[in-house]
């Protein structure tokens, strides 16, 4: 990590294409990984900005130097948080753990006394980033277009 300042902003669907480009950038070492391919990776601009108009999306930069992203969307009773992303390069200094807190924060501002976020067991760094947080695991289930499980975890806001 640089010696610059981490600032995190929050971003409409004018932002969709860093926002775009940042998952796609930190989602493709799990091409690898992943059985069933992650949607990310073919998600177009025009989806990320059609994601980001159901809430927003989080921004985090070192200086002008765009490492990080996040979405969420306001559903009737909680925030879902998705597409967390942060640069391999620039992991394991607290750059998801910012940018998840600033979600849950947004959620708050807009009455949301949950977030939810799911991922799959086998991207393990992921769930214990979570689990960290306070996020519990309240649901496990088989994906939808394979033989992987996902988990549904739930952190309650306040």
């Amino acid at each position: 990590m640089t010696a610059d300042a981490l600032t995190l902003a929050f971003v409409g669907p004018e932002e969709a294409a860093v926002v775009r480009d940042l998952m796609r950038a930190a989602f493709a070492e799990y091409e690898s990984v992943l059985s069933v391919p992650s949607s990310a990776m073919w998600e177009t601009v025009e989806d990320t900005a059609a994601h980001i108009a159901l809430g927003g999306a989080v921004l985090a930069r070192l200086g002008d130097e765009p490492v990080g992203s996040g979405r969420f969307e306001l559903r009737e009773d909680f925030v879902y948080i998705g597409r967390l992303s942060v640069l391999p390069a620039h992991r394991g200094h607290g750059i998801g753990e910012a940018m998840m807190l600033a979600l849950e924060q947004r959620g708050l501002q807009a009455g949301k006394r949950e977030a939810h976020i799911s991922v799959r067991v086998l991207l393990e760094r992921n769930i214990a980033l979570y689990e960290r947080l306070g996020y519990t695991v309240t649901a496990r289930y088989q994906h939808e277009r394979g033989n992987e499980t996902v988990v549904d975890m739930v952190k309650r806001l306040g």
